[in-house]
């Protein structure tokens, strides 16, 4: 039971971040399953390019231009407007787990 919680919390914290900024700048692709697809490909060659880029300005850089280029693909918007849901999830996310780790108490003396 722990790990289907768990799993639904993870999953909510990393896909519907992205759902809300692909509604927010009018993109085509907005439901969960558009979402999830995106966050697993992107998790995947998030990996790939750590693995492969020694240079971490570069990995960083490889990872924002073609996560850019999947998500732009997989929610049916421009090149811009993915780099603005990136933008948008992220700071969604970042508030999200801080308020996670706040209710639990993680971080605290």
């Amino acid at each position: 039971m722990t790990f289907i919680v768990l799993f639904a919390v993870v999953a909510v914290v990393l896909v519907v971040p992205v759902m809300i900024g692909a509604r927010m700048v009018g993109a085509k692709n907005t439901g969960f399953g558009s979402a999830f697809l995106a966050v697993i490909i992107l998790a995947f060659f998030s990996s790939a390019i750590d693995a492969l880029v020694v240079d971490d300005v570069l990995a960083v850089l490889a990872a924002v231009i073609f996560g850019t280029f999947v998500l732009a693909w997989i929610l049916g918007t421009t090149f811009f407007r993915a780099l603005a849901v990136s933008v948008i999830a992220t700071i969604i996310q970042a508030v999200a787990i801080i308020a996670l780790a706040a209710t639990v108490g993680i971080g605290s003396a």
